[in-house]
């Protein structure tokens, strides 16, 4: 399970993971693909092997139509498997418990600066002001914090929300609220998670206009 996943479980009166029937129809089918290209191969394979073995051409194409021949088996059945596990992991989306509405992740980062890090950024994320934490660093190549946005568009409403990584391998995990743009925030938000939160947003446009967070779990 994704830190995030565990990040949400913590509000269930706010946040419910279901599946995705359309999502899942669309691994489930890619699956059966993979399988389906398995089985042709198998009952052709002598034709195969001729054509393989009768192949022409520069050294790098006839080695790979053999080589292929040999290990396309093997990588359809993982894709196959990989595809199932895509099914089950993936084809769970969450939504708004309230109105059904599924969230989108629409920006991931991690970042390096420990607890100092993580509660600056969860202050600066509950003015409701996108203008307060952007632009973000560029990830750094070890990170300890995790960023991640979330909208569910339908109904106006982003969330932000970080994850702590402390202790040995960064397995201690602490994670802060879902912390809710909405309204004239929402639509800050929005337009600097277009931009890719690379460069200063703008605010929101009522002034005043401030986040509600979700109460902290008992």
């Amino acid at each position: 399970m994704a830190a995030f996943d565990k990040g949400f479980a913590r509000y269930p009166e706010r946040f419910r993971r279901g599946r995705s029937w359309p999502r899942t129809i669309i691994f489930l089918v890619l699956a059966v693909a993979a399988l389906v290209a398995l089985v042709y191969r198998a009952l052709n394979f002598g034709e195969l092997q001729d054509q393989a073995a009768d192949a022409t051409g520069s050294v790098r194409f006839v080695a790979g139509q053999r080589i292929g021949l040999l290990v396309s088996p093997i990588l359809l059945v993982l894709v196959a498997a990989a595809c199932v596990f895509a099914a089950i992991r993936w084809g769970k989306v969450w939504s708004l418990a309230p109105s059904g509405t599924p969230l989108r992740k629409r920006h991931w980062r991690g970042l390096s600066g420990g607890r100092q890090l993580f509660t600056d950024l969860d202050a600066r994320f509950r003015t409701g002001d996108p203008s307060a934490f952007t632009p973000l660093p560029k990830p750094p190549s070890h990170a300890d914090v995790d960023i991640e946005f979330w909208t569910a568009d339908a109904d106006r409403i982003g969330f932000g929300t970080l994850v702590l990584h402390e202790g040995k391998n960064g397995k201690d995990l602490t994670y802060s609220e879902p912390i809710a743009f909405e309204g004239a925030s929402y639509d800050a938000l929005k337009a600097a998670l277009a931009k890719g939160l690379d460069e200063k947003a703008s605010p929101p446009a009522v002034p005043g206009t401030s986040s509600r967070s979700t109460p902290p779990a008992s």
